[in-house]
């Protein structure tokens, strides 16, 4: 992963952020969401740099800040299936390897320039010991995990793809503008030319 470190101002800037983004989970206290602030790095990624590619051990969590992140993997016939897109003020992590600490099968890469602050696994694993509040954080992160996937699943299951398209954008408008038309069809497991024929009928329906 590329890095820079931006001034303080920004950091400062970036760790409000992600606090107000834990208090809004409301499982740490202010003294410990301070705490876990003071540990994080901010840094940078410019468009198409890797957060982490396949075959590399993940040992960090990050925080978007700002920008976009694509997660694919690459099949055997060299074909990237993309199946997560990250945005502003969320978490991301090559997860399986980041618990497991093998190598991941993942690669995560920057749609547009990126700031992240980054968390290291070895501070998380030392604020670990200090309060039973961040065993509950993994937990509940855990439980999003699965239910981000079981989400995913039943959608490809029993929704169309007509469907699974108008939902995504409703729920980010925000991927048409920034997401190329290949990887948004990768994501709803479908051909671009099957994309571009939904995305015409839905702005002729508008």
């Amino acid at each position: 992963m590329k890095t820079s470190e931006p001034g303080y101002p920004k950091l400062k800037s970036a760790r409000l952020l992600m606090k107000e983004y834990f208090s809004q989970i409301g499982i740490l206290s202010n003294s410990e969401m301070d705490v876990l602030s003071e540990l994080t790095a901010l840094t940078r990624l410019r468009k198409g740099d890797f957060f982490i590619k396949e075959n590399q051990v993940c040992s960090d969590l990050v925080f978007t800040v700002n920008g976009m992140l694509r997660s694919y993997f690459t099949k055997e016939d060299g074909e990237e299936v993309t199946y997560c897109f990250t945005f502003p003020q969320n978490l991301m992590t090559a997860y399986s390897s980041f618990i497991t600490g093998n190598p991941t099968a993942e690669n995560i890469q920057a749609l547009t320039d990126v700031e992240l602050l980054v968390i290291k696994k070895e501070d998380l694993n030392e604020l670990t010991s200090s309060s039973s509040n961040w065993i509950l954080l993994q937990k509940f992160f855990a439980e999003e995990q699965y239910m981000a996937l079981e989400q995913r699943i039943f959608s490809y299951q029993k929704d169309r793809a007509k469907q699974r398209y108008n939902d995504l954008v409703k729920q980010q408008p925000k991927l048409l503008q920034e997401v190329s038309l290949q990887h948004l069809a990768s994501f709803l497991n479908i051909t671009p030319r099957h994309l571009s024929r939904i995305r015409k009928e839905s702005l002729t329906s508008d």
